[in-house]
């Protein structure tokens, strides 16, 4: 479905993703009982919570007039529905769990790439670039702590 947005709707939609996403990982984290799965899904709760925050503090950023330009938006999805369309194990393995943050990390650098592509402004073409850069930072440290869970 495509609709119009504007720049600081789709921060805001962005948080909430994420904010979704620890819930997922906190429920997961509760069902688990194998150590290594336990490590992996707090790092990645972890992940998510400070991904969050970081787009909470663009939300100043966020209310200024360049931030109201209007752009054809695509990434309608909730949490859920991207969890569904992973078809995981009940519960998942270590190893899905690890594809799932992945594939979280990929669905956001995707967003960001495509709201940057589609954005004249400059200002504007900043906010979503430096959010790129810090998606893809968080996923070379996630990366980084998964590689460490597999030599435990």
């Amino acid at each position: 479905m495509k609709t119009f947005k504007q720049a600081f709707e789709v921060i805001k939609d962005a948080e909430r993703f994420h904010l979704e996403m620890a819930a997922v990982y906190e429920t997961l984290l509760d069902k688990s009982e194998d150590y290594r799965t336990q490590l992996l899904l707090k790092h990645m709760l972890e992940h998510e919570q400070r991904m969050a925050k970081n787009l909470q503090n663009y939300n100043d950023v966020a209310q200024n007039k360049v931030m109201k330009t209007w752009l054809q938006y695509t990434h309608e999805e909730s949490a859920n529905d991207f969890i569904r369309r992973l078809n995981l194990s009940d519960p998942p393995t270590i190893r899905e769990i690890n594809i799932m943050g992945r594939e979280v990390d990929r669905y956001f650098s995707e967003l960001y790439q495509a709201v940057y592509g589609a954005i004249e402004s400059m200002e504007v073409k900043e906010v979503f670039e430096d959010l790129k850069q810090i998606q893809d930072k968080e996923r070379i440290t996630l990366s980084m702590a998964t590689n460490s869970l597999w030599d435990m």
